[in-house]
């Protein structure tokens, strides 16, 4: 199974857990694309191209090109801009190569990503949302307000207006098509919610923002505010939402204040999965026709903070000792050991390694807790997947985590 991820940017998180998911749900793999030749991302995908501008006039043929050469089966746009020109030719990569995108219907998608139609949505349906300010009758008793493109994501052109004097130093630079309204000191929450293929709702994780940067959230808490969940599962249904969505909600003491949906992995998705609910596999399950195994419970008052991480690579040639796990590094996991099947990527770098000298050691903790000897089956394994190694070790102790000051992790692996 092949995944296209859409203007990768640095978004290395999201290709690392859809390397995770392939790995849990039988292999296969990541493909990203970018206009940008350089985006760092490359890197870390299974194939990187470098694509068009998505306004470009040849984009479109660009694409289904890619898709029929590549073999690509689900394609998960991230940005967007890439939402309404995947739209457009989803019904066509359904039709000609059975290439899925995980996008809601057009007119779903008009709505989530203009946000005064969004808002008029909200009210028309029974959901409570921000109220409308007129850019001509604005008084002073109207601020502090808040200003935001009709079309935009992150914080771009959205600002924050204290006061009336600073509105008389600020007032030109907004547009007739902006939206004002009233700015709401209230706790706010980005909720990822995962809608399947039936229109059922398979998880939702409510997370506080209690920290943000340019309109992504750097710091979080998991708060499974039940009010919270009820309605936002109530607005994904009725809107006809599918996939992994991230809606934005204010919580006041009484009810639950729509801000916006964008029908994609948001930038802080991550705390989401690591709660219990791993969208990303779901997407996988689905696109398999597996049934999708939604979360028993989540991780109640999980944090995360997002930090800058530097990897380096290349540079010293010397010859190294290299260990390497077996289960979910070299060959995929969470299916029985006589099933597991090779990692490519994973195996033609352990094998570059190999073959310019270094010291190859595979170490599993395979039969830890029930003292089964596995080695037998491990070193036939190895050899039908044509891993190269010089040491085999089975006494390595199951661990849920190792911390290790010389650990480097696989999904990261350069």
């Amino acid at each position: 199974m092949n995944i296209l991820l859409t203007s990768i940017g640095g978004k290395t998180n999201l290709i690392k857990y859809f390397q995770r998911a392939l790995i849990n749900e039988g292999g296969g793999e990541v493909h990203v694309m970018d206009s940008d030749g350089k985006a760092v991302g490359r890197f870390f995908a299974d194939k990187f191209y470098q694509s068009p501008a998505t306004q470009a006039t040849h984009f479109y043929q660009w694409l289904l090109n890619k898709v029929e050469q590549e073999g690509i089966d689900l394609i998960v746009p991230t940005r967007d801009g890439d939402m309404c020109p995947l739209s457009s030719i989803q019904t066509e990569l359904a039709s000609r190569f059975d290439c899925q995108v995980m996008l809601p219907s057009a007119a779903s998608l008009e709505i989530c990503i203009n946000k005064r139609a969004f808002a008029e949505w909200c009210r028309e349906n029974g959901f409570e949302s921000l109220p409308e300010l007129d850019l001509g009758s604005l008084s002073k008793q109207d601020f502090p307000v808040f200003i935001k493109p009709r079309i935009g994501s992150g914080s771009q052109r959205s600002f924050k207006v204290e006061h009336w004097e600073r509105w008389m130093k600020v007032r030109e630079s907004v547009l007739p098509s902006d939206l004002i309204q009233p700015f709401f000191a209230l706790p706010e929450y980005t909720v990822d919610i995962y809608i399947d293929g039936n229109e059922q709702v398979v998880s939702v994780v409510p997370r506080k923002r209690l920290k943000v940067s340019h309109g992504e959230s750097v710091h979080g808490v998991v708060d499974c505010d039940s009010t919270i969940i009820s309605e936002v599962s109530r607005l994904a249904k009725k809107l006809q939402l599918v996939g992994h969505n991230t809606i934005q909600c204010f919580r006041s003491k009484d009810s639950v204040i729509m801000i916006e949906v964008n029908p994609r992995f948001g930038g802080g998705f991550t705390l989401g999965i690591e709660a219990g609910a791993d969208t990303p596999r779901y997407l996988v399950q689905e696109r398999r026709g597996l049934p999708v195994s939604p979360p028993k419970t989540l991780v109640e008052g999980l944090q995360m903070v997002r930090i800058e991480k530097d990897i380096f690579f290349g540079g010293d040639s010397s010859e190294k000792v290299w260990c390497f796990d077996l289960d979910g590094t070299i060959c995929t996991e969470s299916c029985a050991y006589e099933d597991a099947k090779p990692v490519v990527r994973v195996v033609n770098r352990i094998n570059d390694l190999y073959q310019k000298g270094h010291t190859i050691i595979i170490a599993t903790a395979r039969g830890a807790a029930s003292g089964k000897d596995w080695r037998e089956l491990i070193e036939s394994q190895l050899k039908v997947w044509g891993v190269m190694y010089h040491r085999l070790v089975t006494t390595k102790p199951y661990a849920d985590y190792y911390i290790d000051n010389k650990s480097v992790d696989v999904l990261e692996y350069l």
